[in-house]
């Protein structure tokens, strides 16, 4: 789940259509969305925006440096999702946009009425595990590293919202309530995967077991007998919260521990056989697929970083 999962490049401004240099937009409307297309020329600092309905803001090409109420300055990179309530305020920096290599981000408004309507359907008809949850947002998982599902479903819905199908309403409503699935199961993943979160006994079980053997050989058998389920009934749970298998989230946490223990200096070796890999380069290789970056770079990194 690294930041390789990008949501496509949209087709740029004609010269004849630039108003402004910094944050020129392009805005296509249906009956409940507005995709709004933004571009930068030029470098700017703290450049106000707000939306009045929810946005889910995509970075699709350049570097932006967000600035919201409440929370530290952050790099905002293309592989990234952020999904904002109505009225949130926030400023902006682009510190490396240039005229022959501008910033593309997109702003997706969704009407607060398209937004219930959606919720109530997906509570109603694909209620969650034993109806103790439901589908909402979890605002405080509001920035998001794209998976593939978010990615490929966002590039759909754009590239549906901007062209000419008599029936891209119609379309956009259905890409709008897969797209919302996975942001929200993407929401629960984030939220599951911090120690002090509060989640079903069951879950809070599990990870507790995964966290105390990761160094250990772990099987879907052993989760399951753990987790007090079949399991069948564990992988639904699973892929009906969070998008994932229960061994994905077993590689998850194995990567999350391999991180804090390369921060700490210890080996390469040493961080593999620590987190329950066997082998050294298959350790090598899914650190690098999943975080785009060798583990020994991610060491002197974080050398460079703590220097």
């Amino acid at each position: 789940m690294g930041k390789n999962n990008l949501v496509r490049e949209l087709p740029y401004s004609k010269e004849r259509e630039l108003n402004t240099l910094v944050e020129n937009r392009r805005a296509y409307t249906l009956n409940s969305f507005e995709l709004n297309v933004y571009e930068t020329y030029q470098p700017s600092h703290l450049v106000p925006l707000k939306f009045n309905d929810m946005v889910i803001i995509n970075m699709l090409k350049g570097k932006k440096i967000m600035h919201l109420e409440d929370i530290p300055a952050f790099d905002y990179l293309p592989g990234e999702t952020l999904v904002l309530p109505a009225h949130r305020k926030m400023q902006i920096d682009f510190p490396e946009a240039q005229i022959q290599d501008p910033t593309q981000c997109t702003a997706l408004l969704i009407s607060a009425d398209k937004i219930e309507e959606t919720i109530q359907y997906l509570n109603k008809t694909y209620p969650r595990i034993e109806n103790k949850l439901s589908w909402d947002f979890s605002w405080n998982k509001f920035h998001l590293v794209n998976t593939d599902e978010l990615a490929t479903l966002t590039s759909k819905l754009f590239t549906n919202m901007i062209s000419s199908d008599p029936y891209k309403d119609v379309l956009a409503d259905l890409l709008f309530k897969e797209l919302l699935i996975r942001i929200i199961q993407q929401q629960q993943l984030s939220e599951l995967m911090e120690p002090t979160t509060q989640v079903s006994e069951s879950i809070s079980h599990l990870k507790k077991y995964i966290r105390e053997h990761l160094s250990e050989k772990l099987t879907i058998e052993d989760l399951s007998l753990k987790a007090n389920m079949s399991k069948a009934s564990l992988f639904r749970l699973f892929k009906d919260e969070y998008g994932i298998t229960p061994m994905e989230l077993v590689i998850q946490e194995r990567l999350r521990k391999a991180k804090e223990m390369l921060s700490a200096n210890m080996t390469i070796k040493e961080v593999c056989y620590a987190c329950g890999f066997s082998d050294v380069n298959y350790f090598i290789r899914i650190f690098k697929s999943r975080e785009q970056i060798t583990p020994g770079n991610y060491q002197r990194k974080s050398d460079i970083n703590v220097s």
